[in-house]
């Protein structure tokens, strides 16, 4: 497999290079929507701008890297990466932005915009995911989707245990 033509490698045939390329889409996308806010949250502070300012610069690169070097590691990367930004957008809606800035501890509202970047990240986790763990051995899928469905709980109900202390006070 050469570095230039990794999509033609029979792994990334058909279906996965379809998801792969959907992937790529998706990221984009909500690397895009990041940009697009980003003035409005430097006037709030620069921390908050700084933040969409790198996330959206990650999932910029991150589009150009699926598609340029669609591997594993890679896969990896974006999974954790993007599910991170889910899980900080989840907070901040149900508990509050955590640690710093001006607003630290206020529950954000929920718009259309950050909906569109938040379901684009899942999709674009679900066809990592979906790329990933096509070809490998069934048993072996299952042992994986029951570990990441105990971490989904385990997650989950931190947030709900979050949840609950905030609103007790």
């Amino acid at each position: 497999m050469t570095e230039t033509n990794v999509l033609n490698h029979p792994m990334y045939s058909g279906r996965s290079k379809t998801i792969l390329y959907a992937a790529a889409a998706f990221s984009l996308l909500a690397a895009l929507i990041h940009l697009w806010v980003i003035p409005e949250h430097f006037e709030e502070w620069w921390g908050y701008g700084a933040f969409f300012l790198v996330s959206a610069v990650a999932q910029g690169a991150y589009t150009a890297a699926l598609l340029r070097w669609p591997r594993r590691p890679l896969f990896l990367l974006g999974i954790g990466g993007n599910v991170s930004i889910m899980v900080l957008y989840l907070l901040t809606r149900t508990v509050g932005i955590p640690f710093f800035g001006p607003h630290a501890g206020e529950v954000e509202g929920v718009g259309v915009a950050d909906l569109f970047a938040t379901t684009s990240e899942l999709a674009l986790v679900v066809a990592l995911l979906w790329v990933l763990l096509r070809g490998l051995p069934r048993e072996r899928v299952v042992v994986l989707l029951f570990v990441m469905a105990l971490v989904g709980l385990f997650v989950g109900h931190l947030l709900h245990l979050m949840l609950s202390m905030t609103s007790a006070h």
